[in-house]
């Protein structure tokens, strides 16, 4: 009984290594660089809006925009 149980496990880890595989070649698809395109412009958006923080929590929140711009920026060099 062990061993079947073994054995659907593997079998669930293979189909979901499957599905990977089959996702990762839309990685660098038109539509993703104009997704993150889009999102960047959304970021720098509300980080304009934003303005000056003088609490900690709105300096926190808009240092996390500025860190999430630049991953996206990071991500469209890569596209």
């Amino acid at each position: 009984m062990g061993t079947s149980m073994m054995s659907e496990g593997w079998n669930a880890l293979v189909d979901e290594l499957k599905t990977l595989e089959a996702f990762f070649p839309l990685l660098g698809s038109p539509g993703e660089q104009d997704e993150v395109l889009e999102e960047i412009a959304e970021l720098e958006e509300l980080i304009a809006a934003a303005g000056i923080p003088e609490d900690e929590h709105s300096q926190r929140a808009l240092a996390f925009l500025h860190e999430e711009l630049a991953r996206k920026r990071r991500l469209l060099d890569r596209i």
